[in-house]
């Protein structure tokens, strides 16, 4: 076990190191961090590459019992490294470190339901969205035409642990858009046109994709001119619109109950 208590120690600074994607795509590592999400980790089968705790918030002892493979690296940080680190300082909670991995449209299996999200912008929605569709049952994710990094921090921290049993895919429009036809998925389109029909009209007797675009710009015309149908959910207030995520769950739950 390797004990760290000053900020220039090279691991320290590798841990740090990790909040940038960059770095996460060059060694194919994440960190990550809540117990609750850690435990969802192991229970799929992940093994971590390094652990680091302190005593202040868990125990040797305890961290040991869970991580009992021997390949495993573990450092003891001092509480100010820990705290530097971490976003939550709380009881039994410690920071992993596991590989990456990417998804593509040969290991999805054809769903019910798929989520399409195109030219999404923040990493939290992300990190919500996987989260409501984890709730819904919801396995598909493909994510179009965005720089979001699936291991951002605010992704894995917003998902609560949905990371690990979503599918996630990123890819252009085009590819999207035959992943559809090819497997005869009808493709539902959240635009605010003239058009658009009461999400709720959407019959879930067959395969159906859901788009939803950018909370700052919506759908490009690409999903438009090729939409099966456009829907819309209704607004009664002063607003026009809801949060992204929101919306992805309203739509979702229509599908379900």
């Amino acid at each position: 076990m390797i004990h760290i208590t000053s900020f220039s120690n090279p691991k320290f600074k590798y841990l740090k190191s990790l909040a940038k994607a960059k770095n996460r795509r060059r060694d194919k590592l994440f960190i990550m961090e809540g117990r609750e999400e850690l435990d969802l980790a192991i229970k799929t089968g992940l093994t971590p590459k390094t652990v680091a705790f302190c005593d202040t918030y868990i125990s040797e002892k305890e961290v040991l019992q869970i991580h009992a493979d021997s390949t495993i690296e573990i450092l003891q940080l001092s509480k100010p490294i820990f705290d530097d680190l971490a976003y939550q300082c709380v009881p039994n909670n410690y920071i992993a470190i596991f590989p990456t991995w990417e998804t593509g449209f040969d290991q999805l299996s054809v769903e019910p339901i798929t989520v399409i999200l195109e030219g999404l912008e923040k990493p939290g929605n992300l990190g919500a969205i996987l989260r409501t569709c984890s709730a819904a049952g919801v396995r598909n994710i493909i994510v179009a035409e965005s720089d979001i990094d699936l291991f951002n921090p605010n992704v894995i921290r917003n998902s609560r642990g949905a990371v690990f049993n979503t599918n996630v895919v990123f890819t252009t429009n085009d590819r999207a858009l035959n992943f559809l036809q090819t497997e005869r998925i009808e493709c539902n389109v959240t635009a605010l046109s003239s058009d658009s029909v009461d999400y709720r009209n959407i019959a879930n007797d067959k395969r159906n994709a859901f788009v939803f675009g950018s909370e700052s710009k919506g759908v490009s015309a690409f999903w438009i001119e090729n939409a099966s149908a456009l829907i819309k959910i209704p607004m009664h207030g002063e607003l026009d619109s809801l949060n992204l995520s929101v919306s992805v769950g309203v739509v979702l739950y229509s599908q379900i109950i």
